[in-house]
């Protein structure tokens, strides 16, 4: 399940397309129903996830850098890195960090004593809502 929400999909039923945009998942799977944010603000482990995601990757290339440039560490290039990883890999990550996050409440939620597994649903009858 932890896989199926780092490959953006559905942590209940691995279905693609619940992104309406990049930012904006919808709120139901539209095959299996399973609601992505269980409360309002439950995307705050999303938010930790894709924070801790980003600094580990940028602590490493840090280390890397400094292992292989030491005792003349260029300053310009590290900066620049620093901006890239820290700027493009929250945006590039978001979408996984979220249904990772959706893939854990999932994990949770289901080893409560009061969870029911899902109905098989007839597709068309979507049509008829």
């Amino acid at each position: 399940m932890l896989l199926r929400g780092l490959r953006k999909r559905c942590p209940r039923c691995g279905a693609r397309g619940i992104w309406q945009t990049w930012f904006t998942p919808k709120p139901l799977c539209p095959v299996c129903d399973l609601r992505f944010e269980a409360e309002e603000g439950g995307f705050l482990g999303a938010m930790v996830i894709n924070y801790t995601f980003a600094c580990s990757f940028w602590i490493a290339a840090m280390v890397i850098t400094m292992i292989l440039t030491v005792p003349f560490i260029p300053v310009v290039p590290v900066i620049a890195g620093s901006v890239a990883i820290l700027g493009g890999l929250p945006v590039w990550f978001y979408p996984r960090s979220k249904l990772l996050w959706a893939a854990v409440e999932f994990l949770t939620a289901r080893s409560e004593p009061g969870y029911r597994t899902p109905t098989a649903r007839d597709p068309r009858a979507r049509d008829l809502e």
